[in-house]
């Protein structure tokens, strides 16, 4: 008999639209400047898998794939006849026709050239060294990992905006 009532006041506990909630965890994409457009940045890999996931990863965070290309002088090719700015290029060492060194080499003897970060197989130290003396602005080692990728390009780009 003496059973317990419960009262809700109106609108209590109830669920609320999408909207009505200040969300607590807004990002924003890592692809985007800060004057809202993305970057813009071209996908230079031989191995078409690979190349496709670094696309998909880059994309998924805002970033604009203008281009993407299977070795060097393909790139360099699209590249001559872009009449966009590319504000980044990734690429690989170990490609057919022209490779990722010759690659860097010819964007090094270019003024205005985008900033250019490797994903690439182990290499050796001289190697390393060539590239940094090119311009190069990272190197990240495969596997192709999308938080390592994400996390390291959003530094290159930052570093080019902040130089110290």
């Amino acid at each position: 008999m003496g059973g317990i009532v419960f009262y809700q006041p109106a609108g209590v506990g109830r669920m609320k639209g999408k909207g009505e909630f200040p969300s607590m965890n807004v990002k924003s994409p890592e692809g985007i400047k800060p004057g809202g457009r993305p970057y813009k940045v071209m996908v230079v890999e031989n191995k078409e898998f690979i190349r496709k996931q670094i696309v998909q990863i880059l994309e998924s965070e805002g970033y604009d794939v203008v281009a993407t290309a299977s070795n060097g002088q393909e790139a360099l090719t699209k590249i001559a006849k872009m009449d966009t700015k590319i504000d980044l290029v990734t690429t690989t060492l170990d490609m057919p026709v022209l490779d990722g060194y010759a690659f860097m080499y010819e964007l090094s003897t270019k003024g205005n050239r985008p900033l250019v970060v490797f994903i690439s197989e182990e290499t050796t130290k001289g190697v390393m060294q060539d590239l940094i003396k090119m311009g190069m602005s990272d190197f990240i080692l495969k596997p192709v990992d999308r938080r390592t990728i994400l996390y390291r390009i959003k530094n290159v780009l930052q570093k080019q905006k902040n130089p110290d």
